[in-house]
């Protein structure tokens, strides 16, 4: 049978229906989130309602050693005390995203748009609260170092450690120090095949509970990797920043009854979100509002020592 051309094809320009037709994936694709570890590190002091906006906190100095003799039958001057005052001013934070009525009537996304505003909110006010704890780190320049070498090895780890032991900071209770770094320096690291480096997390738990998002741990530190932490410069010579801490160097400090959620990992926890449909009444006379999504918390953040964590600022080897 000789060869006949086929009448009708996905071609065929005559075929409007077929050529308009489309097939319509209700359900969103997965997004990029990267995960927020610093404020479960900060020092929590949870601020009553009512109490105004300022918390006050304190240290009380530490007096020096005596090396002079006491005289005999004579009482030595009493030894004086004093203290220094660190405060921090509570602010509020809050966004909100609604919808019409109509939209929320014709909408194909299969999730719904109630849904789909709380994830987005959700994620929105996580960000924000880890980036308004890590400005406040950043502006601890004057205990940022460079590192030893050409790139983050186990031996920066160490040696921020040792400067720190050294102004007699500690660890945090268990005897181990926190750092934050990126994914580019985590291969660094990671690439350090020197005496006592890298230990992934599993392989020293023994019970031990691990932090959310925590890898493993190096040189005495427990380390957490995210995207959300200050560069500097451009590639070739952008610098990261490595976050490393002892105990208390800074406070977290929610209002007790409307502070931010703990969210680590912001693809799988959800921020607390208030959703409300308003109805017809005023401000909503024929109902065209059909969905209000909104967040609301109030904090604050404060280094209460700049010497009680380092800011090692590192090139990547991969960028």
């Amino acid at each position: 049978m000789p060869g006949v051309p086929v009448g009708t094809t996905t071609q065929n320009p005559g075929l409007l229906h077929q050529a308009s037709a489309i097939y319509f994936v209700k359900k969103g694709l997965d997004r990029l989130m990267p995960e927020l570890f610093f404020w479960q590190l900060g020092y929590k002091i949870t601020m009553p309602r009512n109490s105004g906006k300022t918390i006050q906190m304190f240290r009380v100095n530490l007096p020096g050693a005596n090396t002079v003799p006491a005289a005999e039958g004579v009482n030595p001057n009493p030894v004086p005390q004093s203290s220094y005052p660190i405060t921090a001013i509570l602010e509020q934070y809050s966004d909100y995203m609604d919808s019409s009525t109509l939209y929320d009537e014709t909408d194909i996304n299969s999730v719904g748009s109630a849904t789909q505003m709380v994830e987005d909110l959700s994620f929105r006010a996580a960000l924000s609260v880890d980036t308004i704890v890590r400005t406040e780190l950043d502006a601890n320049t004057g205990y940022t170092i460079p590192t030893i070498g050409a790139n983050f090895t186990v031996a920066d780890i160490k040696a921020g450690i040792a400067d720190m032991r050294n102004s007699n900071v500690m660890p945090y209770s268990g005897g181990d120090w926190m750092l934050v770094i990126g994914p580019y320096i985590e291969y660094d690291l990671k690439s350090d095949n020197t005496a006592g480096g890298f230990i992934d997390s599993m392989k020293y738990t023994n019970g031990e509970k691990v932090l959310n998002g925590e890898i493993g741990k190096a040189g005495g530190a427990r380390v957490m990797v995210t995207t959300n932490v200050n560069r500097t410069g451009t590639a070739p010579s952008a610098l990261y920043s490595c976050y490393l801490f002892g105990y208390q160097a800074f406070a977290v400090i929610p209002l007790a009854g409307s502070g931010p959620s703990a969210v680590s990992d912001p693809k799988n926890q959800r921020f607390k979100v208030t959703v409300v449909k308003p109805g017809i009444g005023p401000g909503n006379e024929t109902g065209e509002i059909g969905t209000i999504a909104s967040y609301r918390f109030v904090m604050a953040v404060k280094i209460t020592d700049p010497q009680r964590m380092r800011i090692i600022a590192a090139d990547a080897s991969l960028v």
